[in-house]
């Protein structure tokens, strides 16, 4: 129930947001170096194959990295589209010179996107909760910012889901109801 309400954005204030204003970086290039950079760092770094060890697959960690990266308008969504395969392979190269065993997807394919989601989702809110106030560094939050955009993607699919819904009942509806034959001049044929 925290969601927007369709048609909130219409009254906000245009360009509030960060990810509403140019990016910081445009050059996918660079993008990769700011992500590796930034991934790279010890106190990131040790969150981040954490979480792997735990049980978040690659897939979701890269994906939740590049959405907070858009969120806070270090680049744009299209970057992130580019960057990705080049992140998802940094991030797994990591963990095998590390030595842990990771997940690069879920192994079950009969389970629905939305299962996935609440998973990791799961998954990172116990990781974050479980971290020691002392142990709480940049780390830290990289995977609370990870945690709220896994969160902020599943509130938008749980809507657009929900709107979808809705247009199928109208459809069925306007399927359902009699047609009238024409009536006047131009019926008669």
């Amino acid at each position: 129930m925290d969601g927007p309400i369709p048609g909130q954005s219409l009254t906000r204030t245009p360009r509030n947001a960060l990810y509403e204003r140019p990016p910081e970086i445009a050059d996918p290039n660079e993008a990769v170096i700011w992500h590796m950079k930034r991934l790279s760092d010890p106190k990131r770094l040790d969150n981040l194959l954490f979480t792997l060890e735990y049980g978040v697959p690659v897939k979701h960690a890269t994906q939740a990295a590049l959405t907070a990266a858009v969120a806070r308008g270090i680049h744009s969504i299209d970057v992130s589209l580019i960057i990705a395969p080049v992140v998802h392979k940094f991030i797994s190269s990591t963990a095998e010179e590390a030595g842990i065993k990771y997940l690069d997807d879920f192994e079950d394919r009969e389970q629905n996107e939305q299962d996935e989601r609440a998973k990791v989702r799961a998954l990172l809110k116990k990781s974050v909760q479980e971290t020691p106030v002392e142990e709480r560094d940049e780390g830290y939050e990289m995977l609370s910012e990870m945690s709220e955009a896994v969160e902020s993607m599943d509130i938008q699919q749980e809507t657009q889901g929900e709107v979808a819904e809705e247009l199928q009942e109208v459809a069925a509806a306007i399927e359902e109801e009699p047609q009238e034959k024409p009536r006047g001049l131009m019926a008669r044929g």
